[in-house]
């Protein structure tokens, strides 16, 4: 775990461990405003370890749990805003996420358990009969978050709008909307300090998962790549991801994250350009994936033929003659 690190004269990144999860922490982050308030950005998963590591850190920047003003979850997945509840409760601070966050977040805790759902998911896709149990056992088809506690879920206080700008004193940190890991995913950008908050959207050491946050009316891969250029415009800001370290060259990591997706996409079309009928089962097999097909298991497997589906979704609507046949974007 890396320790509290003052990233500007008054912005902290405190790593918050992520029990049970693929990535060993999460990075809440704490800033101070020019009138003595301290706000926080993702607050991270919900535990007493969690808590009190929380409770530490702002001791060690001479502030209180009560000094807390805002909270600003980039997306709504419990190792992003699980805190939430828990602070607001004893700070009485505000809770800020994207609209349409908010409808996602709102739709998931009203989402309960649908065998029904993933056997049609199954059948559509072509699962063998050998493979069908451990997804039908999983018994939720959206979401990480679906599974989260209502703690986890807690209803925002004020939305925030594509363009708008956190109430700060002393910062000048504006909302950009980057939908694609969720619908309502935001970052955060502060030309000020030259950095951009990216949440989950552009990492340093790994790719976006997309369409983590329950069923859109758009298609998430096609979102991710009209959002990228959002955060590649600041190219030379310094990025602080929610996973991993802080790194500069935002702007070429982030068409780099782009053309991952894309490189996925174009082999699905060669798949389906030889044969339209090939089932979601069969193409996702011939993918290349970081652990081998044969690696996946469970949700992670649900997760790969998800976005198989999707991919050949963005295919079949003619994405990528959107971006000339090749990619990469620009």
């Amino acid at each position: 775990m890396p320790p509290l690190e003052q990233v500007r004269d008054d912005v902290w990144a405190l790593a918050q461990p992520m029990p049970g999860e693929q990535l060993p922490y999460s990075f809440l982050y704490l800033l101070r405003d020019t009138d003595g308030g301290v706000h926080v950005i993702d607050p991270g998963s919900d535990g007493d370890d969690d808590w009190d590591s929380f409770v530490r850190a702002l001791g060690a920047i001479d502030a209180a749990v009560t000094d807390v003003r805002t909270l600003t979850a980039t997306h709504l997945h419990p190792d992003h805003l699980g805190m939430a509840s828990r602070i607001r409760d004893a700070s009485g601070a505000i809770l800020q996420l994207h609209p349409a966050e908010a409808r996602a977040l709102a739709a998931l805790g009203e989402h309960r358990p649908d065998r029904a759902r993933l056997e049609r998911q199954a059948d559509a896709w072509s699962v063998p009969a050998e493979r069908r149990d451990e997804l039908l056992a999983l018994a939720v088809g959206d979401a990480p978050a679906a599974g989260a506690s209502s703690a986890e879920r807690p209803r925002p206080d004020r939305l925030l709008d594509d363009g708008a700008v956190l109430d700060i004193p002393g910062f000048e940190l504006v909302v950009l909307h980057t939908p694609g890991h969720t619908p309502g995913h935001l970052s955060l950008r502060d030309d000020r300090r030259g950095v951009v908050f990216t949440g989950d959207h552009v990492l340093p050491h790994l790719f976006a998962g997309l369409g983590l946050g329950g069923p859109t009316d758009t298609n998430p891969l096609a979102d991710y790549l009209r959002s990228i250029e959002r955060v590649a415009e600041a190219g030379d800001h310094e990025a602080l991801p929610g996973h991993g370290y802080r790194f500069s060259g935002l702007g070429e990591r982030a068409r780099e994250s782009a053309e991952h997706h894309l490189a996925r996409t174009r082999e699905v079309a060669a798949i389906v350009g030889r044969d339209p009928a090939t089932p979601v089962w069969d193409i996702a097999t011939r993918l290349t994936w970081t652990a081998g097909f044969a690696g996946l298991r469970g949700f992670t497997l649900y997760s790969a033929l998800s976005q198989t589906a999707m991919h050949r979704e963005f295919v079949e609507g003619g994405g990528l003659d959107g971006l000339g046949g090749t990619g990469p974007i620009g």
